[in-house]
């Protein structure tokens, strides 16, 4: 990482909420002659900031860039201070909300430190933030620009987590009176092989299953009920630069069967369908796009920016240059 990155090293930071408890951090500086703006990558779930700077490596310019590990995820050991709170369910410490209000302190304390701006500078718009989230970072992203509007002047989302719905409506109960067991079956997957593999799905990312980060992501379906709504207020009053990456859906369909053992169908008939939509609903988020259509990561599975480093480059590069036109 060192090589790649000219030598610079995570750092560490606190936020004035939470001055106990660490967090790892990354900023690289601007290339010369790029205009002052700020590129924020939000991880998933899945993986850790360090995922980020393959694809930053291949950046010829760029602005200036932070990574970050929440709270109980890749080099931030410290765990959230809200866990463990009395009347709070272990595994349940803090949610979608708290995630949010620490993104904007790290970017406020990342932005006097390192760019010399404070809040004033990111409430008129003169620091030009561009948020770039995988997975959970989609809703992360979303609920940053809704609750500070008129700070965000690009957003580019990966392959969005679906935050408003369960595995178990995206995936027909097969017990269902109004499902009709023959469409659930395929060449390669049996009714017996198909009950057994939602429940898998069921209970690995239904929205009320525990996470390491203890995230609570069971609040995801009121904050962002619908995938095409509320629209997204940017920089001076427009919406942001949006550009929607949606999975590949051949390589996302492999990867549950060589990672899981699913059954390719049931990712084809059911997932992919579902998740496509999604993504193109998402689009109505904002007026203002980077490409009219959502993007196709061919060949890539849900982690574009593990799968495909110079595809996630070529896209933030595109749009940090339509930025500065």
């Amino acid at each position: 990482m060192e090589a790649s990155l000219g030598g610079i090293k995570p750092e560490f930071l606190t936020i004035p909420s939470k001055p106990t408890a660490p967090i790892s951090y990354t900023f690289i500086p601007a290339s010369p002659n790029s205009k002052k703006s700020l590129v924020v990558f939000v991880n998933g779930l899945g993986l850790p900031a360090a995922s980020w700077i393959p694809g930053i490596s291949l950046l010829k310019r760029h602005s200036a860039i932070l990574t970050y590990d929440r709270f109980g995820q890749g080099l931030t050991t410290a765990r959230d201070p809200l866990d463990g709170r009395q009347g709070v369910e272990d595994g349940y410490g803090h949610d979608y909300e708290d995630v949010v209000n620490d993104l904007h302190e790290i970017i406020l304390t990342v932005a006097k430190s390192k760019l010399g701006m404070g809040i004033a500078a990111l409430e008129a718009g003169d620091l030009r933030l561009v948020l770039v989230g995988a997975s959970i970072g989609g809703p992360i992203t979303r609920l940053y620009v809704q609750k500070f509007p008129g700070t965000v002047a690009g957003l580019l989302i990966l392959d969005s987590n679906i935050c408003n719905v369960d595995y178990s409506v995206i995936l027909p109960d097969p017990n269902s009176p109004e499902v009709d067991p023959a469409t659930l079956i395929a060449a390669d997957c049996t009714l017996e092989q198909y009950i057994e593999h939602r429940k898998k799905l069921v209970a690995m990312f239904d929205l009320d299953v525990k996470n390491p980060e203890h995230l609570d992501r069971r609040t995801g379906a009121k904050l962002l009920p619908y995938s095409e709504a509320p629209k997204l207020q940017g920089v001076g009053g427009k919406g942001p630069l949006l550009c929607i990456v949606g999975h590949g859906p051949i390589a996302f369909a492999e990867q549950g069967f060589q990672r899981m053992g699913t059954p390719r169908s049931i990712s084809m008939k059911f997932m992919n369908t579902y998740w496509a939509k999604y993504n193109q609903e998402l689009l109505n988020i904002s007026d203002c796009h980077l490409d009219e259509k959502v993007v196709i990561a061919r060949g890539c599975g849900h982690f574009i920016q593990a799968d495909n480093p110079a595809f996630v480059a070529d896209i933030l590069a595109r749009m940090l240059e339509k930025l500065e036109s």
